[in-house]
């Protein structure tokens, strides 16, 4: 089974997991977008920097992990590109989505993928276009 992370699901379950998700990974196909690691960037940016719930050094590490695997191909890296920029728009301007949340979306779509996401509002919204489950039914899969 594939699995698509938006990046309320892709930044927990790798501190939750960390490396330990090599190996948990290995019985599933998970993707991101690349857009879900920038997303999940900014989010360590904003735990350090204006909330200060972690530290830089903290910040940095799971960035590390993220990148790791990421280069191993543990979590494939997706894009929305040519004639699917467009279905996005139309997705984002007729349901009133956010373009990155469309994305999270047709990207899924493309991909043929489970949509997995924190984001209740964007998960019933999804249902109606391809198959999402939350994180906790992920890493029951994992287990």
């Amino acid at each position: 089974m594939k699995y698509l992370l938006d990046a309320s699901a892709l930044l927990p379950l790798v501190t939750r997991l960390g490396n330990e998700l090599v190996r948990k990974a290995s019985k599933e196909y998970l993707v991101t977008l690349d857009l879900g690691f920038y997303e999940a960037c900014n989010s360590i940016w904003k735990l350090s920097t204006l909330i200060g719930s972690i530290t830089l050094d903290e910040g940095i590490e799971i960035a590390d992990i993220l990148g790791e695997l990421a280069g191993r191909e543990v979590i494939h890296v997706v894009h929305v590109a040519g004639p699917q920029l467009a279905d996005t728009l139309r997705l984002a301007c007729r349901e009133n989505l956010t373009f990155y949340d469309a994305s999270y979306v047709t990207a899924a779509r493309h991909e043929s993928a489970v949509l997995v996401t924190e984001d209740v509002k964007l998960r019933e919204f999804a249902r109606k276009h391809v198959e999402t489950m939350d994180l906790t039914s992920l890493g029951q899969r994992l287990a």
